[in-house]
């Protein structure tokens, strides 16, 4: 994003959170970076001094500001009422009132912050120019919100070079390189359904098939790792932790397929998503077996890039697994529309023609 905008318009500030070991400001070229140092552990307190952030720096700079994009209400609030005048753009991947009953329950028992939080997103949709999403199913959803669809732009997550170069010889695992392996690439949150991909493989009977799980997550795997044991599977899963770009890419192009068990929940089926696994590993030129969803069917073509099974449906995913392992040609052509070039393209028009 920052890289397509400086691009295509000069000169840019990206405000951002910090970490322990970066610099609170730097340069990269024509991108300024400035970071808020990471002070709250409290989400809703750290969201509200990042605002304070935003707002003192883009007060500051108002007078040559051009445009502004901005990813969540509180960047955009400030943003917008410090700079009324300059085109803005709101790239929304999610809503906080959609993305918060995840990751904190306790946030649907609070009428009073779903209220609020309300009202700073419908600011943000209305007084935006311009709003990109990465799915046509975030689109429709923003749309039954009241939002005017002429304002939106689909453009999808994209795979880093690294993937489309993807080359065995790279992949860290050596155990990877012996036998017939699929993998699961991400976080092992609750709606990525990789407990249910457990249960389904469990179910798999083709020989020598094994399960690699790279996860990228915070969260501790050791539910994962019970489950694994609970279901005898001890030897034919494998629990790594994150990769490198390059690494995973040399991982992923070793597997005869990736998978992306999807569970049907609102934040997959209503709030949509555009799976970075599932890009990255058809960049790789492997095919992935995905819940049948309508974000999964815009990306994948069933029979072609891989296969899509009914979420939840135990033995359809046994089935298909064992069909996945069984297929003669692994291989995909992989689909440059998802390369960051082709993304960044269709960023720069974006921002040029609002």
């Amino acid at each position: 994003m920052t890289t397509a905008l400086a691009e295509s318009h000069g000169p840019l500030t990206l405000l951002c959170l910090g970490a322990p070991d970066l610099p609170v400001h730097e340069c990269s070229g024509d991108i300024e970076i400035v970071r808020m140092p990471a002070t709250h552990s409290d989400v809703l307190r750290r969201a509200t001094a990042f605002a304070e952030f935003v707002a003192h720096h883009v007060t500051a700079r108002v007078a040559t500001l051009e445009r502004i994009v901005f990813r969540d209400p509180w960047g955009g609030v400030p943003a917008l009422r410090a700079a009324p005048r300059c085109k803005s753009i709101f790239e929304v991947n999610a809503l906080p009132s959609w993305e918060l009953p995840y990751s904190r329950p306790g946030f649907l028992n609070s009428a009073a912050l779903q209220a609020k939080i309300g009202d700073m997103e419908r600011f943000c949709l209305s007084n935006a120019i311009g709003i990109l999403t990465v799915s046509d199913v975030t689109r429709r959803a923003l749309i039954s919100e009241g939002v005017d669809g002429a304002k939106i732009t689909t453009i999808p997550n994209a795979a880093s070079a690294e993937f489309f170069d993807a080359d065995p010889a790279n992949n860290p695992i050596p155990l990877l390189n012996d036998g017939a392996w699929c993998g699961y690439i991400g976080s092992l949150h609750a709606w990525q359904g990789v407990e249910f991909l457990i249960d389904a493989f469990a179910q798999t009977r083709v020989d020598g098939a094994r399960l690699a799980i790279i996860h990228n997550s915070a969260h501790n795997p050791r539910e994962i790792e019970r489950r694994v044991v609970n279901r005898g599977l001890n030897g034919r899963v494998l629990i790594h932790p994150p990769l490198p770009p390059r690494e995973l890419a040399g991982a992923i192009s070793t597997m005869r397929f990736t998978t992306a068990p999807l569970t049907e929940t609102a934040r997959n089926t209503y709030q949509g998503c555009c799976p970075v696994k599932v890009i990255e590993s058809m960049a790789a030129g492997v095919p992935v077996l995905a819940s049948d969803l309508t974000v999964t069917r815009e990306l994948i073509g069933h029979g072609q890039d891989g296969m899509l099974a009914e979420p939840g449906d135990l033995r359809a995913w046994a089935q298909a697994i064992r069909a996945m392992f069984e297929m003669e040609s692994r291989r995909i052509h992989a689909p440059r529309c998802f390369s960051w070039p082709e993304i960044h393209g269709k960023l720069r028009r974006v921002f040029t023609e609002l």
